[in-house]
């Protein structure tokens, strides 16, 4: 197993991904990306465990942040991390989704996204 805490990562707009970064070699991404197709509508926090690590989604209106850790790391740390993501990401491009919501579209910038949010550390 992995001894990083922190092995994948990712920002997306309601089910697709815009940025991401991997810490991990394996299936860490198509695992997170079939949870993404699958969270459910009534709460904006979720965990989900398998194969020794937990998927911690954080929902921010239509936008989706992840980050997988090992179950070692605890269960709160991984909130603090996306937190901490999403202040940033609300930071930077917050007058653009504030201004058309989820209607943004950030498809066109995702390259940039990756850039800035897919070397996070």
């Amino acid at each position: 197993m992995n001894n990083q805490p922190l092995i994948y990562s990712f920002v997306a707009k309601e089910k697709v991904v815009l940025a991401e970064q991997n810490w991990f070699s394996g299936n860490t991404r198509t695992v997170a990306i079939q949870c993404l197709a699958k969270l459910p509508s009534n709460s904006n926090k979720f965990t989900y465990s398998c194969d020794g690590h937990t998927f911690n989604f954080l929902v921010e209106k239509c936008f989706v942040f992840l980050v997988v850790a090992n179950k070692g790391f605890g269960w709160s740390a991984p909130f603090v991390f996306l937190e901490r993501v999403k202040e940033d990401f609300v930071q930077q491009y917050g007058s653009t989704i504030a201004d058309e919501g989820c209607d943004t579209d950030l498809f066109s910038i995702s390259s940039i996204l990756d850039c800035d949010f897919g070397y996070y550390s």
